[in-house]
């Protein structure tokens, strides 16, 4: 009886052990390409965190998709890194974008209605206190300027305004005719704007007079995926948002404290005393090196020129979890 009931037991734990190693069940069948912006390590089994020769996927690299987990809203790639062995890799979908082939994977939504515009079920109003940006991407062309007077030298940068698709995860893009990202901002086709949408443009997003493109690279990714409005009218809003959230009291408290380590419970405080308590919620704050170094609120689906920011934080839904820790530094210009 004892030997029958071990045997029966040794069965079950090759059952769990089996079930531990299925992940291959899990995952799509895919092709396409992943874009790092970051090193992140490249596991031969994810799970385990198996990484016998410390593989890395190197930031700006694009490597191979052959497999995805959670195709419509993915968490995991499996890519093609040569230089390892075994060549094939499991990289976490937060180390970067991947730009998939129409038709990958097998039950997910990451193909045609992830590039078709006016699928939106909110946005996304990406802002970069620049500042600390710089001192990661020093090579930029926007970072070589430096005047303490300028306005990304006081007030949170426009990184962008992204409509986002639920079950696209990230992978809501490119929905003209541009279908791929760029390995150069400039390499996409110019904007046109007239005169005064420019002139606004200008000031919020330094890339437009630095020459770096990266207002070209944010319409054909994202503007593009928007089906209410001109690429001016796209760029008007975006610009309108980014100045609401500045004059929310937001722009005053970094300036007030340039240098200065703070509370990031302070800054939501400062936030959410002028947009109301939903902010609190749609907000994400984003750290490297111990500087605040961007903020992501969500907004809802239905907005239009001339809408308040605090209505649009109202009706969206929540943000992700921030990074940064208790506290975090102000950096200053040219540092």
């Amino acid at each position: 009886m004892i030997m029958l009931k071990k045997s029966v037991m040794f069965q079950v734990f090759l059952v769990i052990l089996a079930i531990g190693h299925a992940h291959p069940v899990l995952a799509d069948k895919a092709s396409g390409v992943f874009t790092a912006q970051q090193a992140c390590p490249a596991y031969v089994s994810k799970n385990k965190s198996t990484n016998p020769d410390n593989a890395q996927i190197l930031a700006g690299g694009k490597y191979d998709v052959i497999e995805v987990i959670k195709s419509g809203n993915p968490d995991w790639y499996r890519v093609v890194l040569p230089s390892a062995t075994p060549k094939e890799r499991w990289v976490s979908a937060a180390c970067g974008q991947a730009q998939l082939d129409s038709g990958g994977g097998n039950g997910g939504d990451h193909g045609g209605s992830c590039n078709t515009a006016g699928q939106a079920d909110s946005y996304v109003l990406a802002l970069t206190w620049q500042p600390a940006f710089c001192e990661g991407k020093p090579d930029k062309a926007e970072c070589k300027i430096t005047d303490p007077k300028v306005y990304q030298a006081r007030h949170f940068a426009l990184h962008g305004l992204w409509p986002n698709k639920k079950s696209c995860g990230t992978n809501y893009g490119f929905c003209g005719d541009v279908k791929g990202q760029k390995s150069n901002f400039c390499d996409y086709p110019a904007v046109q704007l007239d005169a005064d949408s420019t002139a606004s443009l200008a000031e919020v997003m330094p890339s437009v007079t630095s020459g770096s493109c990266l207002e070209r690279h944010e319409w054909f990714k994202h503007g593009t995926c928007q089906a209410s409005w001109s690429m001016e009218g796209y760029f008007d809003l975006a610009a309108d948002l980014t100045r609401q959230f500045n004059d929310a009291g937001a722009a005053y408290f970094m300036n007030r404290r340039i240098g200065q380590q703070v509370r990031t419970e302070d800054f939501l405080a400062r936030v959410v005393a002028v947009l109301g308590t939903a902010a609190k919620d749609r907000i994400k704050l984003s750290c490297n090196q111990g500087m605040l170094v961007e903020v992501q609120l969500n907004l809802s689906a239905d907005l239009k020129p001339g809408d308040d920011l605090e209505k649009l934080l109202v009706n969206a839904p929540p943000q992700g979890k921030s990074n940064c820790s208790d506290t975090f530094r102000v950096d200053a210009i040219g540092q």
